[in-house]
């Protein structure tokens, strides 16, 4: 079974640097006890060797007593001839040692278990030397596992030092991604000139900080030329609309003058909102105002009543009690009050009440008890260019759209929903501006 690899920068760290110090720590203890115990070895051969040496220079001087270099009680030293009888010997009696010894023309160690021995051959015998490991007064391998037990005590915690500071460099270096995330989190239309910081990330990942600069200038300048193209597009229309505007006054059939002026108005009214889009765009282009929504709501509620009365519909002001101002675009969120009311008055049928409601808060809703909409249209209706029902209303089909989008450039949204008593609809417009001083 495959084991997928953590996908968070600061656990790949932490695993591959645990991964190395343990890796470290057992080949460095494995070098280390390989090392000492080839050093004592060593040791012991030349300490085997310069005993035979002895022997055989006190053996030249016609001397027979053998006196070995005691380094432990496990030293002994044996003079045999070709038959492997004894001809002197000094230290713990092992036949089976002298029995296991090469008798060559060559000096030679060997090994009979635990114990390691040298044979030399001097004039018609052999000298052996062999000393056993496993004695009690054995000091090489004591040094050996004394040295390697502190040796241990040393490269545990240096080894574990080795994915904490792993850990601290990766904690550092996640720490400033997020605070450059953070900063790019808050790049959007309204805020489009903010740019990543050049200097706070690692040397590695400052590239991505320039391309994604050079990206955002791009497309804050694609963005500019744009909506300058929309707005220089309305602007251009209006006069030409005027114009016709001022021609159908003089036509003399009135059905044709009616319906002319009707959709003058209308494509009027869609470069209106199609200025307000574009300066939305560009927040530099619109400054936030103080706005009192109750008194911004009475406003438009007095400028479309006239039109809706004469509709045979009803229209009403409910406002709450101290609503404070905001700090916002007064004329987008007129032409969004004016875009709900204008869709309560066209979606519905004669006979209508329609209620414009501010507050609590930072709220302004439009209610109605019309015929509503099907249950599977409430989501869609918020889309650009669609319309529920394009054979009986003319329209764009960007009219809430527009509201949503005037909603979100003030902090909040648009959320549409069955209305009082599950009968019409109610369109509610939050907005979270700051409080106006």
């Amino acid at each position: 079974m495959r084991i997928a690899a953590p996908r968070s920068l600061l656990a790949q760290f932490v695993v591959l640097h645990v991964a190395v110090a343990v890796v470290a720590t057992v080949v460095l203890l494995w070098s280390a006890t390989t090392l000492l115990h080839q050093t004592a070895d060593h040791f012991q051969r030349n300490l085997l060797r310069q005993q035979v040496e002895i022997v055989a220079a006190a053996r030249q001087r016609g001397e027979r007593i053998i006196s070995p270099t005691v380094l432990s009680a496990g030293m002994a030293v044996t003079v045999i001839d070709r038959y492997r009888h004894i001809d002197g010997a000094s230290g713990p009696a092992r036949p089976d040692v002298l029995a296991a010894a090469p008798l060559s023309h060559h000096p030679r160690f060997f090994r009979h278990g635990d114990v390691e021995g040298f044979s030399q051959p001097v004039g018609g015998g052999w000298i052996v030397a062999s000393q056993d490991d496993t004695d009690p007064q054995v000091v090489t391998d004591d040094i050996v596992r004394s040295f390697l037990k502190r040796f241990a005590l040393i490269t545990v915690p240096i080894a574990a030092l080795v994915p904490l500071i792993g850990v601290v460099l990766a904690r550092r270096l996640t720490l400033r991604m997020r605070s450059v995330s953070a900063i790019a989190a808050a790049i959007g239309p309204s805020s489009s000139d903010i740019r990543l910081p050049i200097g706070l990330l690692p040397l590695e990942a400052e590239p991505l900080a320039e391309a994604t600069n050079a990206a955002l200038d791009r497309l804050a300048d694609a963005l500019h030329v744009q909506t300058a193209f929309a707005a220089d597009v309305a602007h251009e229309l209006r006069t030409p609309l005027a114009v016709i505007r001022l021609r159908a006054d003089a036509i003399e059939n009135r059905a044709v003058q009616g319906e002319m002026i009707r959709a003058v108005d209308r494509a009027a009214r869609v470069i209106t909102q199609l200025l307000v889009l574009a300066e939305l765009e560009q927040p530099s282009a619109l400054g936030m105002t103080p706005v009192a929504l109750d008194r911004l709501a009475e406003n438009v509620v007095a400028d479309r009543a006239p039109a809706i009365f004469a509709g045979q519909r009803t229209i009403a002001l409910e406002a709450a009690a101290n609503v404070p101002p905001i700090e916002g675009y007064s004329e987008a969120i007129a032409l969004a009050l004016q875009n709900l009311i204008d869709n309560a008055t066209k979606y519905t049928p004669t006979g209508t009440a329609i209620v414009v409601c501010v507050g609590p808060g930072a709220q302004l809703s439009v209610s109605d008890d019309g015929i509503g909409v099907p249950d599977a249209h409430l989501s869609r209706l918020k889309d650009r260019l669609w319309r529920g029902s394009p054979e009986r209303i003319e329209g764009s089909g960007i009219g809430l759209s527009i509201v949503d989008r005037i909603a979100r450039a003030h902090g909040g949204g648009l959320a549409v929903e069955r209305g009082p008593g599950g009968t019409g609809l109610t369109a509610r417009i939050t907005l979270f501006g700051e409080p106006a001083a």
